[in-house]
Protein backbone atom coordinates (compact mmCIF):
# COMPACT_ATOMS: atom_id res chain seq x y z
CA UNK A 1 0.00 0.00 0.00
CA UNK A 2 1.19 2.95 -0.91
CA UNK A 3 2.41 4.91 2.02
CA UNK A 4 2.11 2.23 4.45
CA UNK A 5 5.57 2.45 5.97
CA UNK A 6 5.14 6.57 6.20
CA UNK A 7 1.99 5.39 8.05
CA UNK A 8 4.03 3.30 10.17
CA UNK A 9 6.62 5.45 10.79
CA UNK A 10 4.44 8.37 12.76
CA UNK A 11 2.02 5.95 14.39
CA UNK A 12 5.30 4.24 16.13
CA UNK A 13 6.68 7.85 16.84
CA UNK A 14 3.97 9.62 18.31
CA UNK A 15 2.68 6.25 20.20
CA UNK A 16 5.93 6.40 22.12
CA UNK A 17 6.63 10.13 22.62
CA UNK A 18 2.88 10.60 23.73
CA UNK A 19 1.42 7.35 25.44
CA UNK A 20 2.41 8.56 28.87
CA UNK A 21 1.12 12.40 28.48
CA UNK A 22 -2.12 11.17 26.73
CA UNK A 23 -2.72 8.16 29.45
CA UNK A 24 -1.77 10.59 32.61
CA UNK A 25 -4.01 13.31 30.86
CA UNK A 26 -7.02 10.90 30.97
CA UNK A 27 -6.01 8.66 33.98
CA UNK A 28 -6.52 6.22 31.49
CA UNK A 29 -5.37 2.76 32.33
CA UNK A 30 -5.41 -0.16 29.61
CA UNK A 31 -4.43 -3.56 27.94
CA UNK A 32 -1.31 -3.52 26.02
CA UNK A 33 -2.36 -6.07 23.54
CA UNK A 34 -0.24 -8.20 20.65
CA UNK A 35 -2.22 -9.92 18.14
CA UNK A 36 -0.12 -12.64 16.98
CA UNK A 37 -2.60 -13.26 13.50
CA UNK A 38 -2.32 -10.05 11.12
CA UNK A 39 -3.93 -8.50 9.58
CA UNK A 40 -6.95 -8.15 12.14
CA UNK A 41 -10.15 -6.04 12.67
CA UNK A 42 -10.30 -4.04 16.04
CA UNK A 43 -14.02 -3.19 16.77
CA UNK A 44 -14.56 -0.77 20.18
CA UNK A 45 -17.84 0.72 21.37
CA UNK A 46 -17.35 4.77 20.80
CA UNK A 47 -17.78 6.97 23.65
CA UNK A 48 -16.33 10.50 22.69
CA UNK A 49 -13.69 11.52 20.05
CA UNK A 50 -10.40 10.77 21.74
CA UNK A 51 -11.37 7.14 21.43
CA UNK A 52 -8.80 6.87 18.15
CA UNK A 53 -6.38 8.21 20.34
CA UNK A 54 -6.75 5.96 23.69
CA UNK A 55 -7.48 2.73 21.40
CA UNK A 56 -4.11 3.38 19.84
CA UNK A 57 -2.40 3.49 23.37
CA UNK A 58 -3.25 -0.76 23.71
CA UNK A 59 -1.99 -1.36 20.15
CA UNK A 60 1.43 -1.05 19.40
CA UNK A 61 0.84 -2.13 15.33
CA UNK A 62 -0.70 0.40 13.45
CA UNK A 63 -4.18 0.59 12.47
CA UNK A 64 -5.81 2.54 10.41
CA UNK A 65 -9.02 3.75 11.57
CA UNK A 66 -12.73 4.10 9.81
CA UNK A 67 -13.54 7.57 10.41
CA UNK A 68 -16.41 10.04 10.00
CA UNK A 69 -17.00 11.78 6.85
CA UNK A 70 -16.16 15.69 8.65
CA UNK A 71 -12.30 14.75 9.60
CA UNK A 72 -11.82 14.74 5.76
CA UNK A 73 -13.48 18.61 5.33
CA UNK A 74 -10.89 20.45 8.44
CA UNK A 75 -8.95 22.39 5.63
CA UNK A 76 -4.94 21.61 6.49
CA UNK A 77 -5.48 19.70 9.47
CA UNK A 78 -7.21 17.47 7.12
CA UNK A 79 -4.64 16.81 4.76
CA UNK A 80 -1.77 16.56 7.86
CA UNK A 81 -4.16 13.32 9.25
CA UNK A 82 -3.88 11.92 5.72
CA UNK A 83 -0.53 12.58 5.01
CA UNK A 84 0.09 10.82 8.42
CA UNK A 85 -2.63 8.17 9.29
CA UNK A 86 -4.54 8.17 5.66
CA UNK A 87 -7.89 7.42 7.80
CA UNK A 88 -10.46 5.63 5.97
CA UNK A 89 -13.95 7.64 5.20
CA UNK A 90 -17.67 7.31 6.47
CA UNK A 91 -20.23 9.08 6.25
CA UNK A 92 -22.57 8.93 9.44
CA UNK A 93 -25.70 8.70 7.20
CA UNK A 94 -24.98 6.47 4.72
CA UNK A 95 -24.03 2.66 4.30
CA UNK A 96 -20.52 3.32 1.77
CA UNK A 97 -19.69 0.60 -0.67
CA UNK A 98 -16.12 2.49 -1.36
CA UNK A 99 -15.69 2.43 2.64
CA UNK A 100 -16.04 -1.57 2.69
CA UNK A 101 -13.65 -1.94 -1.06
CA UNK A 102 -11.06 0.43 0.99
CA UNK A 103 -11.26 -1.39 3.95
CA UNK A 104 -10.66 -4.91 2.13
CA UNK A 105 -7.79 -3.77 0.11
CA UNK A 106 -5.81 -2.08 3.09
CA UNK A 107 -6.96 -5.45 4.73
CA UNK A 108 -5.29 -7.30 1.25
CA UNK A 109 -2.07 -5.47 1.76
CA UNK A 110 -1.46 -6.46 5.78
CA UNK A 111 -3.03 -3.73 7.25
CA UNK A 112 -4.56 -3.53 10.67
CA UNK A 113 -8.33 -1.61 10.84
CA UNK A 114 -10.19 -0.31 13.49
CA UNK A 115 -13.87 0.15 13.88
CA UNK A 116 -16.00 1.73 16.32
CA UNK A 117 -19.10 0.21 15.19
CA UNK A 118 -21.61 2.43 17.17
CA UNK A 119 -20.74 4.93 14.18
CA UNK A 120 -21.50 7.78 16.94
CA UNK A 121 -20.76 8.78 20.38
CA UNK A 122 -23.65 7.98 22.96
CA UNK A 123 -25.96 11.26 24.18
CA UNK A 124 -26.97 9.59 27.22
CA UNK A 125 -24.22 7.08 28.81
CA UNK A 126 -25.79 4.52 27.30
CA UNK A 127 -24.47 2.07 24.34
CA UNK A 128 -25.86 2.80 20.62
CA UNK A 129 -26.90 0.17 18.01
CA UNK A 130 -24.25 -0.87 16.26
CA UNK A 131 -23.96 -0.22 12.42
CA UNK A 132 -26.27 -3.95 11.01
CA UNK A 133 -23.45 -4.06 8.37
CA UNK A 134 -20.90 -5.05 10.11
CA UNK A 135 -21.47 -8.73 10.96
CA UNK A 136 -21.03 -9.41 6.94
CA UNK A 137 -18.27 -7.35 7.04
CA UNK A 138 -16.45 -9.13 9.45
CA UNK A 139 -17.67 -12.52 7.85
CA UNK A 140 -16.43 -11.48 4.00
CA UNK A 141 -12.78 -9.78 5.52
CA UNK A 142 -12.21 -13.26 7.46
CA UNK A 143 -9.68 -12.53 9.60
CA UNK A 144 -9.13 -12.31 13.12
CA UNK A 145 -11.67 -9.56 15.05
CA UNK A 146 -10.71 -8.03 18.32
CA UNK A 147 -13.04 -6.44 20.63
CA UNK A 148 -12.57 -3.81 22.72
CA UNK A 149 -13.91 -1.75 26.01
CA UNK A 150 -14.04 1.72 26.73
CA UNK A 151 -15.52 2.20 30.38
CA UNK A 152 -15.11 6.21 32.26
CA UNK A 153 -15.39 7.70 29.08
CA UNK A 154 -18.75 9.29 29.19
CA UNK A 155 -18.30 10.83 32.25
CA UNK A 156 -14.76 12.03 31.34
CA UNK A 157 -16.20 14.10 28.05
CA UNK A 158 -19.90 13.59 27.39
CA UNK A 159 -20.63 14.44 24.25
CA UNK A 160 -22.66 17.57 25.57
CA UNK A 161 -19.72 18.80 27.36
CA UNK A 162 -17.14 21.52 26.91
CA UNK A 163 -14.45 20.39 29.38
CA UNK A 164 -12.42 17.48 30.09
CA UNK A 165 -13.11 16.21 33.30
CA UNK A 166 -10.50 13.97 35.67
CA UNK A 167 -11.62 10.68 36.61
CA UNK A 168 -10.89 7.29 35.42
CA UNK A 169 -11.05 5.64 31.93
CA UNK A 170 -10.23 1.91 31.33
CA UNK A 171 -9.44 0.34 27.96
CA UNK A 172 -9.40 -3.16 28.05
CA UNK A 173 -9.65 -6.33 25.61
CA UNK A 174 -12.52 -8.49 25.27
CA UNK A 175 -12.09 -11.13 23.35
CA UNK A 176 -9.77 -12.15 20.48
CA UNK A 177 -11.81 -14.15 17.69
CA UNK A 178 -9.47 -15.98 15.41
CA UNK A 179 -10.22 -16.77 11.56
CA UNK A 180 -11.18 -20.29 12.19
CA UNK A 181 -14.38 -18.58 14.65
CA UNK A 182 -15.20 -16.04 12.30
CA UNK A 183 -15.67 -18.39 9.83
CA UNK A 184 -18.09 -20.73 11.53
CA UNK A 185 -20.23 -17.98 12.79
CA UNK A 186 -22.86 -16.69 10.73
CA UNK A 187 -22.87 -12.79 10.16
CA UNK A 188 -25.94 -12.89 12.69
CA UNK A 189 -23.69 -14.26 15.75
CA UNK A 190 -21.03 -12.02 14.85
CA UNK A 191 -23.22 -9.28 15.00
CA UNK A 192 -24.07 -10.59 18.60
CA UNK A 193 -20.63 -10.91 20.01
CA UNK A 194 -20.00 -7.51 19.05
CA UNK A 195 -22.67 -5.90 20.46
CA UNK A 196 -22.13 -7.73 24.07
CA UNK A 197 -18.43 -7.35 23.97
CA UNK A 198 -18.85 -3.91 23.42
CA UNK A 199 -21.78 -2.94 25.35
CA UNK A 200 -21.16 0.17 28.00
CA UNK A 201 -23.76 1.50 30.44
CA UNK A 202 -21.95 4.43 32.17
CA UNK A 203 -24.39 4.55 35.07
CA UNK A 204 -24.73 0.69 35.40
CA UNK A 205 -20.20 1.17 36.01
CA UNK A 206 -21.03 4.16 38.35
CA UNK A 207 -22.89 2.38 40.48
CA UNK A 208 -20.80 -0.57 40.34
CA UNK A 209 -17.83 1.17 41.11
CA UNK A 210 -18.33 5.19 41.79
CA UNK A 211 -16.06 7.13 40.56
CA UNK A 212 -15.55 11.14 40.98
CA UNK A 213 -14.99 13.35 37.99
CA UNK A 214 -13.85 16.51 38.47
CA UNK A 215 -13.64 19.46 36.32
CA UNK A 216 -14.85 23.41 35.16
CA UNK A 217 -18.17 23.93 34.92
CA UNK A 218 -19.58 20.16 34.99
CA UNK A 219 -23.05 21.04 33.88
CA UNK A 220 -22.66 23.49 31.07
CA UNK A 221 -24.45 22.44 27.66
CA UNK A 222 -26.38 20.20 29.66
CA UNK A 223 -29.01 21.74 27.45
CA UNK A 224 -28.15 20.65 24.47
CA UNK A 225 -29.64 16.87 25.31
CA UNK A 226 -31.69 17.94 28.22
CA UNK A 227 -34.23 19.77 26.18
CA UNK A 228 -37.42 19.84 28.09
CA UNK A 229 -38.23 20.99 31.22
CA UNK A 230 -39.63 17.99 33.62
CA UNK A 231 -41.59 20.79 36.08
CA UNK A 232 -43.14 22.91 33.24
CA UNK A 233 -42.67 20.12 30.01
CA UNK A 234 -41.39 23.25 27.93
CA UNK A 235 -39.32 22.42 25.37
CA UNK A 236 -36.00 24.82 24.68
CA UNK A 237 -36.18 26.93 28.16
CA UNK A 238 -33.21 25.13 30.09
CA UNK A 239 -30.32 26.92 30.72
CA UNK A 240 -26.83 25.51 32.24
CA UNK A 241 -24.43 27.60 34.55
CA UNK A 242 -21.03 26.21 36.16
CA UNK A 243 -22.89 22.83 38.14
CA UNK A 244 -26.64 23.96 37.69
CA UNK A 245 -29.31 23.32 35.20
CA UNK A 246 -31.98 25.47 35.74
CA UNK A 247 -35.48 26.57 33.89
CA UNK A 248 -37.20 30.14 34.11
CA UNK A 249 -39.96 28.57 35.64
CA UNK A 250 -38.12 28.08 38.91
CA UNK A 251 -37.04 24.45 38.16
CA UNK A 252 -33.15 24.17 39.50
CA UNK A 253 -30.92 20.88 40.07
CA UNK A 254 -26.88 20.38 40.67
CA UNK A 255 -25.40 18.27 38.50
CA UNK A 256 -22.62 16.34 40.89
CA UNK A 257 -18.94 15.70 40.43
CA UNK A 258 -20.19 11.71 39.95
CA UNK A 259 -22.87 12.48 37.27
CA UNK A 260 -26.06 12.54 39.41
CA UNK A 261 -28.31 14.92 40.22
CA UNK A 262 -29.21 16.42 43.74
CA UNK A 263 -31.05 19.42 44.80
CA UNK A 264 -29.17 22.89 43.87
CA UNK A 265 -27.29 24.08 46.77
CA UNK A 266 -29.25 27.00 48.98
CA UNK A 267 -32.63 26.08 47.25
CA UNK A 268 -35.41 24.51 49.13
CA UNK A 269 -36.30 21.69 46.55
CA UNK A 270 -37.34 18.48 46.63
CA UNK A 271 -35.48 15.69 45.23
CA UNK A 272 -34.97 15.79 41.11
CA UNK A 273 -37.15 13.89 39.16
CA UNK A 274 -34.37 12.12 37.59
CA UNK A 275 -31.36 10.99 39.23
CA UNK A 276 -29.46 10.75 35.97
CA UNK A 277 -29.19 11.91 32.65
CA UNK A 278 -30.48 8.48 31.02
CA UNK A 279 -33.43 8.38 32.67
CA UNK A 280 -34.02 12.17 32.18
CA UNK A 281 -33.79 11.83 28.33
CA UNK A 282 -35.81 8.42 28.31
CA UNK A 283 -38.54 10.91 29.75
CA UNK A 284 -38.07 13.81 27.25
CA UNK A 285 -38.27 10.79 24.73
CA UNK A 286 -41.67 9.72 25.78
CA UNK A 287 -42.87 13.72 26.19
CA UNK A 288 -41.82 13.78 22.30
CA UNK A 289 -43.64 10.70 21.97
CA UNK A 290 -46.63 12.08 22.81
CA UNK A 291 -46.35 15.37 21.21
CA UNK A 292 -46.18 13.39 17.99
CA UNK A 293 -49.78 12.34 18.62
CA UNK A 294 -50.84 15.45 18.38
CA UNK A 295 -49.65 16.51 15.09
CA UNK A 296 -52.45 15.13 13.52
CA UNK A 297 -54.84 18.03 14.20
CA UNK A 298 -52.54 20.68 14.36
CA UNK A 299 -51.56 23.21 11.30
CA UNK A 300 -48.73 22.29 9.18
CA UNK A 301 -47.71 25.72 8.75
CA UNK A 302 -47.06 26.00 12.65
CA UNK A 303 -43.52 24.78 13.53
CA UNK A 304 -42.87 22.14 16.13
CA UNK A 305 -39.27 23.58 16.93
CA UNK A 306 -37.65 27.06 15.81
CA UNK A 307 -34.11 27.99 15.94
CA UNK A 308 -32.41 31.29 14.88
CA UNK A 309 -28.77 31.71 13.28
CA UNK A 310 -28.67 28.16 11.59
CA UNK A 311 -25.89 27.99 8.77
CA UNK A 312 -27.56 25.05 6.38
CA UNK A 313 -24.24 23.03 4.22
CA UNK A 314 -24.33 20.91 1.26
CA UNK A 315 -21.55 18.18 1.73
CA UNK A 316 -19.38 17.08 -1.11
CA UNK A 317 -18.44 13.53 0.77
CA UNK A 318 -14.86 13.52 2.40
CA UNK A 319 -14.41 16.53 0.47
CA UNK A 320 -15.85 20.13 1.23
CA UNK A 321 -18.85 21.69 3.02
CA UNK A 322 -20.98 24.14 1.09
CA UNK A 323 -22.62 26.75 2.52
CA UNK A 324 -25.94 27.50 0.84
CA UNK A 325 -28.09 28.91 3.88
CA UNK A 326 -28.62 30.95 6.41
CA UNK A 327 -31.18 31.51 8.67
CA UNK A 328 -34.22 30.29 10.74
CA UNK A 329 -34.46 26.25 11.13
CA UNK A 330 -38.20 25.31 11.50
CA UNK A 331 -39.31 21.59 11.67
CA UNK A 332 -42.90 21.19 10.78
CA UNK A 333 -44.57 17.51 10.88
CA UNK A 334 -44.15 16.94 7.76
CA UNK A 335 -40.91 19.28 6.66
CA UNK A 336 -37.68 20.86 7.53
CA UNK A 337 -36.91 24.13 6.70
CA UNK A 338 -34.14 26.78 6.68
CA UNK A 339 -35.39 30.69 5.86
CA UNK A 340 -33.33 32.76 4.75
CA UNK A 341 -34.28 36.59 3.80
CA UNK A 342 -34.91 35.77 0.08
CA UNK A 343 -35.94 32.42 0.28
CA UNK A 344 -37.17 28.79 2.36
CA UNK A 345 -35.46 25.71 1.55
CA UNK A 346 -37.94 22.58 2.21
CA UNK A 347 -36.81 19.51 2.70
CA UNK A 348 -39.72 16.97 3.03
CA UNK A 349 -39.76 14.57 5.83
CA UNK A 350 -40.70 11.43 3.52
CA UNK A 351 -37.55 12.38 1.31
CA UNK A 352 -34.67 12.40 4.04
CA UNK A 353 -33.11 9.16 4.85
CA UNK A 354 -31.56 9.35 7.56
CA UNK A 355 -30.55 11.83 10.09
CA UNK A 356 -27.97 12.08 12.89
CA UNK A 357 -25.80 14.38 14.77
CA UNK A 358 -22.32 14.85 15.30
CA UNK A 359 -20.30 16.46 17.93
CA UNK A 360 -22.15 18.74 20.60
CA UNK A 361 -24.46 21.15 17.68
CA UNK A 362 -24.29 19.84 14.36
CA UNK A 363 -27.56 17.67 12.49
CA UNK A 364 -26.65 15.49 9.62
CA UNK A 365 -29.38 14.39 7.03
CA UNK A 366 -29.10 12.24 3.40
CA UNK A 367 -31.86 12.37 1.22
CA UNK A 368 -33.81 9.96 -1.20
CA UNK A 369 -31.71 12.44 -3.82
CA UNK A 370 -28.25 11.16 -2.69
CA UNK A 371 -27.52 14.64 -1.46
CA UNK A 372 -26.01 14.82 2.18
CA UNK A 373 -26.37 18.13 4.44
CA UNK A 374 -25.05 19.45 7.30
CA UNK A 375 -26.67 22.36 9.79
CA UNK A 376 -24.44 24.45 12.02
CA UNK A 377 -25.36 26.53 14.97
CA UNK A 378 -24.14 29.64 16.18
CA UNK A 379 -25.76 29.79 19.57
CA UNK A 380 -25.80 26.88 21.75
CA UNK A 381 -29.32 24.38 21.06
CA UNK A 382 -30.60 20.98 21.11
CA UNK A 383 -29.59 18.73 17.82
CA UNK A 384 -31.01 15.98 19.71
CA UNK A 385 -34.41 17.83 19.89
CA UNK A 386 -34.71 17.65 16.41
CA UNK A 387 -33.25 14.19 16.02
CA UNK A 388 -36.10 12.88 18.53
CA UNK A 389 -38.81 14.35 17.33
CA UNK A 390 -37.44 13.04 13.45
CA UNK A 391 -37.24 9.43 14.06
CA UNK A 392 -40.91 9.96 15.99
CA UNK A 393 -42.23 11.13 13.36
CA UNK A 394 -40.89 8.91 11.14
CA UNK A 395 -42.15 6.06 13.37
CA UNK A 396 -45.37 7.40 12.91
Amino acid sequence: MKGKKRHEFFYRFLWTILRRFIARKFNFEHDSIDVKQSPYIVIANHVTNWDPVLIGLSFKRMMYYVATDQVFRMGWKSKLLVYLFSPIARAKTMQETQTVITIFRRLKSKCNICIFAEGSTTFDGEACEIQPSIGKLVKRAGVTLVTYRFTGSYFTFPRWARYIRKGKIEGRLVQIYNPEKITSMSEDEINNVIKNDIKTSAYEEQEKNPVAFRGNKPAEYLETVLYCCPKCKKFSTLTSSDDILSCACGFTVRYNEYGYFEPAIGVDAPQPPFKTITEWIKWERMEIETLVKTLANSDADTPIFTDENQQLYEIERASSSNLIASGRLDLFKDRLSVTTQEKTIDFPLNGIIDMSGFAMLKIIFFTNEHKLYEIHSKHIRSALKYLDMYKAIKRG
